[in-house]
């Protein structure tokens, strides 16, 4: 299901590039493990709370690394 929203928010073009060019720990300004959604929008201030919540499975208010990598790839996939 989760691979399910982020493909679907990336197909979208919800996936902003500066955040999908930008590295994990260097978004990661307060060192919590978990982006933010203020610390996505420094690298992609287009970026939506809704496209956030899409990408944020758990509900944590925060990105895992594994949910951004995730994000990451989806936006890579080609889109039909």
């Amino acid at each position: 299901m989760s691979r399910r929203l982020i493909a679907l928010a990336a197909s979208a073009g919800l996936v902003s590039f500066a955040a999908h060019a930008a590295d994990f720990g260097t978004l990661d300004a307060d060192g919590s493990g978990g982006l933010s959604f203020a610390e996505i929008q420094s690298a992609a201030p287009g970026v939506s709370a809704e496209e956030f919540a899409a990408a944020d499975v758990d509900g944590s208010g925060e990105l895992s690394r594994a949910e951004f990598q995730a994000w990451k790839s989806a936006s890579a996939e080609p889109r039909e």
